[in-house]
């Protein structure tokens, strides 16, 4: 392992992520905070996901010999010039004062947020020249790129192109942010060629700091996500909702809410500011009102979009465009983009949003020190770039879950034939293998999995499993050379990034994948890419003559993407999935005994705590643990067995007590068992041990 390590950090906001490069540019580690965390677009410090990737690595602290961090939201150096002070004063974790998320005495140096957007495609885009194209909601403020800084570096910093352009700003404001920004590169060199700045219309204090209020496009489109579900950051729910228009619309006619180009981009503020029933979802009769406002967002970013990229093509001839930030997550938009804009290749990483800002200021921080060479190699990156985990990880986590859980160990020819099999059979299979995913799509190593010829898959995944909304579509995964064959668009789309339409003869065949409008989400997979993925698309094909099967994330509802095998087997006993296979091993749930004997012994799980509430007469108001850092409600019944289930006595004395002491129905009592089984907290062995 080299000792010469640099590290790249989003750092303080939303989807906080690290990435490390060794002193060759080689990728070693990328993580985001939520895998650890569990808490979904989890931010704040870092120090947990440093020390985590220090640990896959094998290196240690004082091998990072710089650091590059950003933050959207504020400059970090002035940040830390005051956070000892206010962590003292218990405004912040202690954490964020540990030696892994300071790193005091390693070289620092900060990028301004669009910048590291652009700098995470250099090295790493199938082209080393270009246009880079960064979409988002907000990025830094003029205000604190324009302040000065010995280690700070801004787009003020690097050299306009003789065709730069500024969109003209208002007076009006509280203050300015990137908006939208546009680059030219050729290796190392990046030229500023176009920056729009978005006024902040009200107090960055409010809530969400302004965000909804501002013209950026990200903004805006957020501010339907947030109209809707309440939530700026769903929006990908805005976008599968806005083929459904028509559907839940029978009136439905495109008014337009944003007009005009980017540069000239006119809102609608009166229809936004004015449009009924905020975050109320589960009303079903506002859903054709949500689903013509997610329909006239998506038509308008496109249409603004394309006709801005249009032009900066046709300013500069560029043959190569890159696209990042959150909107480049948009895949209905980035579609058109490939087939409507006249570049000659398109590149959409798997992290275009904020978390790929770590990959930014990893390069940002390598080109330093690379520069005098005046070389760049490509060095197209794995999204397979987390933790590899061992079967000794493996076997700790049955020693939390096995109780619940069956497994068979198989080679991997029977395993592909198994799991092909149960999927044929209409079985949902949790697939975890390798090194996680960077980045918010499951590309074959933490997914779940399906037959995308069987519609019901939809409801299943969406209402059982994925516990979500009902219209959500679902990708498939396709082997690349079938494409032409299913789909109308055979552009690459190994990131999942882009929506396609299938052919007319094909959408009846694979429901589960196709939405509503007759398009899908499509990543296509090359062998190199993923063998073993690969080979089990392989053999489903040959068994059914479908190349692909559906694939989405293995996370339940408000949850990331599973980490490690003990988030896996957590999501699977959680949920209805059929069957969980990590590695090799393949699982199933153990059910509730058919019938209990006396000779069972109940165990509770080890670690456990427990809260009783009652009035003032003493009755009983709620009862609840702590357990798998998850709070569960209980009866108190349920507590009670829970507390007495400690390995020591069977079912039978255990019974005898409930029914002499508390007159305890037996009935009653492996109603409470199953209840607890059911949620992980009581298993059963034999008398023996067996």
């Amino acid at each position: 392992m080299s000792n010469q390590l640099i590290l790249g950090i989003n750092q303080y906001t939303h989807s906080a992520a690290v990435c490390f490069l060794n002193s060759g540019g080689d990728m070693l580690f990328c993580g985001e905070k939520e895998r650890l965390t569990r808490k979904k677009h989890d931010g704040g410090d870092v120090a947990d996901l440093v020390e985590h990737g220090l640990t896959t690595i094998g290196a240690k602290k004082e091998d990072i010999t710089m650091v590059c961090a950003n933050n959207h939201l504020f400059r970090i150096d002035r940040f830390h010039e005051t956070v000892e002070w206010a962590t003292a004063l218990y405004q912040y974790r202690k954490s964020y004062l540990s030696q892994y998320n300071i790193l005091p005495g390693t070289p620092r140096v900060e990028l301004s947020h669009h910048l590291a957007h652009a700098w995470s495609i250099i090295g790493h885009a199938p082209f080393e020249s270009g246009l880079i194209v960064v979409m988002d909601g907000m990025g830094s403020t003029l205000h604190e790129m324009q302040l000065p800084g010995d280690n700070y570096v801004s787009d003020f910093n690097i050299d306009k192109h003789r065709l730069f352009q500024e969109s003209e700003k208002k007076e009006s404001a509280f203050g300015w942010r990137e908006g939208e920004s546009a680059y030219l590169f050729e290796g190392f060199d990046l030229k500023r060629l176009h920056k729009r700045f978005v006024a902040e219309p009200t107090p960055p204090f409010l809530y969400n700091y302004g965000f909804e209020n501002m013209e950026s496009l990200g903004a805006l489109y957020s501010r339907v996500s947030s109209h809707i579900f309440g939530d700026w950051n769903a929006c990908g729910k805005v976008m599968g909702m806005a083929p459904w228009a028509s559907n839940w619309n029978k009136k439905y006619k495109h008014t337009p809410v944003l007009k005009g180009s980017l540069d000239n981009l006119q809102v609608d503020w009166d229809r936004l500011k004015k449009e009924s029933s905020p975050n109320q979802w589960n009303n079903v009769e506002n859903r054709a009102q949500y689903a013509t406002l997610s329909a006239d967002i998506q038509k308008d970013l496109e249409n603004v979009v394309i006709n801005h990229l249009n032009k900066l093509q046709t300013l500069t001839n560029a043959q190569n465009l890159a696209f990042v930030g959150g909107v480049a997550l948009n895949s209905t938009l980035n579609g058109r983009i490939h087939r409507e804009c006249n570049f000659k290749n398109v590149f959409i990483p798997h992290y275009p949003g904020d978390q790929g800002v770590a990959i930014g200021c990893a390069n940002f921080a390598l080109a330093q020190k690379e520069k005098e060479n005046h070389q760049i190699r490509c060095r197209p990156l794995s999204p397979f770039s987390g933790k590899q985990y061992s079967e000794q990880d493996v076997q700790k986590a049955l020693k939390t879950w096995g109780g619940w859980l069956e497994q068979v160990t198989l080679n991997d020819k029977k395993l592909t034939e198994t799991v092909v099999d149960a999927i044929e059979d209409g079985k949902v299979v949790a697939w975890f293998q390798g090194r996680s995913e960077f980045g918010p799509r499951a590309l074959g190593n933490r997914s779940i999995l399906a037959d995308p010829r069987n519609k019901e898959m939809i409801k299943k995944i969406n209402t059982a499993i994925k516990k979500r909304e009902s219209y959500r579509p679902f990708a498939p995964t396709i082997l690349n050379e079938h494409v032409p064959t299913f789909f109308t668009d055979d552009a690459e789309s190994p990131y999942m990034s882009l929506t396609v339409k299938a052919r007319d003869n094909i959408a009846k065949k694979i429901p589960a994948v196709i939405h509503c409008d007759g398009s899908a989400r499509i990543q296509t997979l090359k062998e190199q890419d993923n063998p073993k993925f690969y080979t089990l698309i392989k053999k489903f094909y040959e068994k059914t003559g479908i190349p692909m099967l559906l694939n989405t994330s293995f996370n339940i509802k408000q949850e990331p993407i599973v980490e490690s095998p003990s988030d896996a087997m957590n999501s699977f006993l959680n949920s209805s999935i059929d069957f969980l296979v990590i590695h090799n091993h393949l699982f199933k749930k153990k059910s509730f005994p058919d019938m209990l004997t006396s000779s069972m012994v109940p165990i509770s799980i080890e670690e456990f705590t427990a809260e009783t509430v009652s009035n003032s007469e003493g009755e009983n108001i709620s009862t609840r643990v702590m357990a798998y850092g998850k709070t569960i409600d209980l009866e108190q019944l349920e507590l009670g067995l829970l507390e007495a289930c400690k390995g020591n006595n069977d079912l039978g004395e255990i019974a005898n007590y409930f029914q002499d002491t508390w007159e305890v129905e037996e009935e009653d009592l492996f109603l409470a068992l199953e209840t607890l089984f059911e949620k992980q907290l009581v298993t059963f062995i034999s008398h023996t041990g067996d």
